[in-house]
């Protein structure tokens, strides 16, 4: 039985957690440890006690995991702690599951290198779209170059966007959003293009080998817009979506103005869409791009498939 670490026990460790129970025997795989900003709990319980007052990398050492998955909140400043516990986690052996997109967004390349440096996988489907197979997309069309992707990637802009085309000005969008937990309370990475732009950079480095990291090119957020901008583009048969975009030359996250023939155009509330073109064929896929449950539920796809059984 693969032995797992987990970083972080919020909603979504717990939920993992949950999961881990409802298909351990098919996963082969159990909780011996969860560190946290306080400290080191041994073992599997479902609420938190510290046994250990370590950081994260000796969290390692000690444990010894099979597998490192990472669900801490994501640090944009360095990555840190959890860039330092992939090296080292691999370094040691393990693998590593991530829903963190911080690291992946900062230096993609580097921990890509050091897995295979030392032999091992990492899986990072929770960190674009959750649960939603943008990442394990990828995995499953071989061959043909991806000449673009294109895509709805933040649930919360989306959803924002969503209630000002039916007439609700910015403030009174962003006031339902929070009562519904589809904001947090600081939405500012969100409002600002900077989430999109995180996964959006992703994405890139992954199917178009871009060699870029969070911060190398345009992103413009929402928070300009009023709501006459989306009347206007509504009295066109149009609407406003925050669109992440890249190709061979191109990169950005910005507002755009699309019209109803376009596969975008009924992506509404927080749902998330992902537009992936290869020199073959164009495939989409739409899908909740938020969410504990869809959340935990791709880093327990990722720990199926890093396991071969799938």
């Amino acid at each position: 039985m693969r032995k797992l670490l987990l970083i972080g026990y919020g909603n979504v460790g717990k939920t993992f957690r949950n999961f881990l129970h409802k298909w351990k025997e098919e996963l082969d795989a159990e909780i011996v440890g969860v560190v946290t900003r306080r400290g080191l709990m041994m073992g599997d319980s479902p609420e938190f006690r510290k046994d250990a007052d370590v950081s994260v990398t000796d969290a390692i050492d000690k444990v010894k995991p099979d597998v490192l998955i990472d669900m801490a909140s994501a640090n944009y400043k360095d990555g840190q702690p959890s860039l330092s516990a992939y090296f080292h986690a691999f370094e040691v052996g393990a693998d590593v599951v991530t829903t963190n997109k911080a690291p992946l967004a900062i230096r993609y390349f580097e921990i890509m290198e050091n897995a295979k440096k030392h032999g091992r996988k990492i899986g990072f489907q929770g960190t674009v779209m959750s649960g939603t197979p943008s990442i394990n997309l990828y995995k499953v069309l071989p061959l043909a170059k991806v000449k673009k992707v294109r895509g709805i990637l933040n649930g919360t802009t989306n959803f924002i966007l969503t209630e000002m085309y039916e007439g609700r000005d910015f403030s009174e969008a962003l006031s339902e959003a929070k009562r519904l937990g589809y904001a947090e309370e600081d939405p500012t990475v969100d409002l600002n293009g900077f989430d999109a732009g995180a996964k959006l950079t992703i994405l890139a480095n992954l199917m178009l080998n871009k060699k870029v990291k969070i911060g190398d090119f345009q992103i413009k957020g929402i928070e300009d817009l009023k709501l006459d901008d989306i009347e206007e583009a509504k009295r066109r048969g149009s609407k406003i979506k925050l669109i992440a975009y890249a190709d061979e030359k191109e990169i950005s996250v910005r507002p755009m103005e699309i019209e109803a023939n376009d596969p975008l155009f009924s992506i509404d509330g927080v749902e998330n869409s992902l537009e992936v073109t290869n020199e073959v064929q164009r495939v989409s896929i739409r899908g909740p791009g938020a969410g504990p449950e869809t959340a935990a539920y791709a880093a327990i796809s990722d720990l199926f498939i890093i396991n071969g059984t799938k």
